[in-house]
């Protein structure tokens, strides 16, 4: 089964799409046994000549380079400028795209706004192919293979008919949540019962409730899938303990973020790995500095995507390194709402609705106060009305079941870890 898929599903699937994940894949799985030394002079070589392209091509870096007379082709990374959200927004998303570059071949994508702070970029074909090969290769390495039958649990319906079709050659089973009572769990359990997956993917926290219930009706569950694998937010030690003891497997946890190379825990548990064949990760103080053995934050550079680059880009997410090992992911914190009628909702669900359904909304922050009311602090966007404001409060009263304010403001502020708090419990 997993011939077929690598070899013949796989490279099929690349022409109808017009990628090339297997090659990548079969280049990822080779470059395994790389020394430390070739990954730096590949990472070398490919910033050269990424330099040299924003150089010619892209409008900020043009600029730059001019303006501080640097040869892009001799540059090294500490001499480049660290830019982030906030820098691209001030200069206009296309002061930082290239542009020659197709606009058919460059695909629109946004980043899943688990900070409260959606954002929008380009990707390309070619980036997004080299980094799905690196996401199979951190499964490949937990004992997956393609053709293995896995399930993924995500908020939302899937949308499109390719994905529908991909779904079943694939061999997956996704399985849609859209909030997360007792129902749900339990429905969410059975689907895994009845399906048996060899792996599970999910976001922590959906996975952490679905422990939390599992582990209340011992009795009514009781098949282990292989491994499990999640993403999306931050996996605290109370939440892998929790989850490990339900489900009765082992979890590989993996970070990534836009302009970020796949970077993933290791199966035995001894720290991260990054991606050097995708691209470079700096953790650095406030100072620029790097850092060797403590805490510091995510500094990122993208070595394929030449649509938009993201060069030396401050993903404002915090690790704890030691000796220049990535031990823990500390970004991407995100908390949980309970209403009084039982339902959770937590910081998807949210950056779902901001994301997809109104328009206007730069950040977003929930507030609920001790008398259990709801106020939804915005930064409006130049699209924000007061349609937008009724719609928000009417969605969002009716699924809670409280009174919902609206408070727009100028700013949502940053916590101590370079991250906001999105949902504020009182």
């Amino acid at each position: 089964m997993a011939f077929l898929h690598e070899h013949i599903i796989l490279p099929l699937s690349d022409i109808v799409r017009g990628e090339e994940v297997h090659k990548y894949l079969r280049q990822l799985r080779e470059a395994e046994s790389w020394s430390d030394e070739q990954i730096h002079d590949f990472q070398k070589e490919r910033m050269r000549q990424l330099l040299t392209y924003a150089a010619c091509e892209v409008p900020f870096y043009q600029d730059w380079f001019h303006d501080h007379g640097i040869e892009p082709s001799t540059a090294t990374l500490g001499q480049l400028p660290i830019v982030s959200k906030a820098i691209m927004r001030q200069e206009g998303i296309e002061r930082f795209a290239a542009t020659p570059f197709p606009v058919k071949e460059r695909i629109a994508s946004r980043s899943s706004g688990s900070t409260g702070e959606p954002f929008s970029f380009y990707t390309t074909t070619l980036s997004d192919a080299v980094n799905t090969a690196a996401k199979l290769r951190t499964w490949y390495q937990a004992g997956y293979r393609l053709g293995d039958r896995y399930m993924k649990i995500a908020n939302g319906a899937r949308h499109g008919r390719l994905k529908t079709v991909q779904d079943k050659v694939n061999n997956c089973i996704y399985v849609p949540f859209y909030s997360l009572d007792d129902k749900a769990l339990h429905s969410i359990l059975e689907a895994i019962e009845q399906e048996k997956p060899l792996f599970v993917r999910a976001y922590p926290i959906p996975l952490y409730l679905l422990a939390q219930y599992r582990n209340s009706h011992p009795a009514d569950f009781r098949y282990c899938p292989k491994r499990l694998f999640t993403t999306g937010s931050t996996l605290p030690a109370v939440y892998r303990e929790e989850i490990e003891r339900a489900f009765g497997c082992d979890i590989i946890d993996s970070y990534s973020c836009e302009g970020t190379p796949n970077t993933y825990e290791t199966p035995a548990h001894d720290g991260y790995r990054v991606c050097g064949y995708y691209g470079i990760i700096e953790v650095l103080d406030n100072d620029g500095r790097p850092v060797s053995d403590g805490i510091g934050r995510v500094v990122s550079t993208d070595l394929w995507n030449l649509a938009h680059p993201f060069i030396r880009y401050d993903t404002q997410d915090l690790v704890e390194v030691r000796g220049g090992k990535i031990q823990r992911i500390m970004g991407r914190e995100s908390d949980a709402l309970i209403p009084a009628n039982g339902t959770v909702y937590t910081v998807h669900n949210f950056s779902r609705f901001f994301t997809h359904d109104v328009v206007g909304v730069g950040a977003y922050q929930i507030v609920r106060h001790r008398d259990r009311s709801i106020t939804i602090n915005l930064v409006a966007e130049r699209q924000y009305n007061s349609d937008v404001e009724r719609t928000t409060i009417d969605f969002w009263q009716q699924r809670l079941g409280v009174p919902v304010n609206i408070a727009v403001v100028d700013e949502i502020p940053l916590m101590h870890n370079n991250k906001r708090l999105t949902i504020v419990n009182e």
